[in-house]
């Protein structure tokens, strides 16, 4: 079996699309995902349906959640089970890594998955943005605790500007050393169809837009038909990109 986590206690910085594009991976690949969020407001529920996706609602709020982490102990426990049993994509949602880190020590999360033969990887999508590359590395951080088994990957998304300007920071240094005790750093560059932005709004998965006939796309859209080829075309060269760069960490069968 086989784990995918996508965390960042920061919001914005792609764990949707991310998650989205690596169930259209494993599935092109014939190793379908059993997608699970955890995350109150259920954001990959809106994409792919409630009833293709376990969301394990938490059912308390942020300040009772700090006061008493335990309060949710239950409904991740629920977790643990779907992973020992299938192969899952996670998503968690902003705020949520530092509480579910705490139920994975607490629980030794990692030494029962050692045990049982999962192997884990573990996304961190950052923006260009300080606040998302300091919650990324903190994130790393303990993850390299925890999960120390684990394959651990920051995904540079670089949707809100180059990172150019933050190659000399402290924070890319501490990242640099990281590497160089296995952390993997991979891009997820900008898709520059011309629909994205209605892709997005219309809450399309990769599946259902590759698809979609340029009619279609034109229809959904609003564009014209020759705009909207376009915009189809270059989605699929963008998920193809993703595809060359993502595909070698998929495992194969056996593993």
């Amino acid at each position: 079996m086989h784990t995918n986590w996508v965390m960042n206690g920061k919001g914005g910085v792609g764990k949707s699309v991310l998650i989205m594009n690596l169930a259209w991976l494993y599935e092109a690949m014939n190793r379908p995902l059993r997608l699970i969020d955890v995350d109150d407001k259920s954001k990959l529920a809106e994409f792919v349906g409630a009833d293709a996706v376990l969301s394990l609602r938490i059912g308390a709020s942020a300040d009772e959640l700090r006061a008493d982490p335990s309060l949710s102990y239950s409904y991740w426990d629920q977790l643990a089970a779907e992973i020992l049993e299938q192969d899952t994509a996670v998503d968690f949602g902003a705020n949520m890594d530092r509480h579910i880190l705490e139920w994975a020590g607490k629980s030794e999360l990692g030494e029962l998955l050692q045990e049982s033969g999962v192997s884990m990887d573990i996304f961190v999508p950052i923006t260009a943005d300080p606040l998302a590359v300091r919650a990324g590395i903190e994130v790393l951080e303990a993850a390299a605790d925890l999960f120390p088994a684990s394959r651990r990957i920051l995904v540079l998304n670089r949707v809100a500007g180059s990172f150019n300007a933050y190659e000399a920071t402290p924070e890319f240094e501490q990242i640099a050393a990281m590497r160089t005790d296995g952390l993997l750093v991979l891009s997820l560059e900008t898709c520059m169809s011309e629909a994205w932005t209605d892709f997005e709004r219309l809450k399309l998965t990769p599946q259902r837009i590759l698809s979609m006939s340029a009619a279609t796309v034109a229809q959904e859209t609003g564009l014209g038909i020759l705009a909207a080829k376009r915009a189809a075309g270059d989605y699929a060269a963008w998920l193809k990109q993703f595809q060359e760069v993502y595909a070698p960490l998929v495992p194969h069968d056996g593993d």
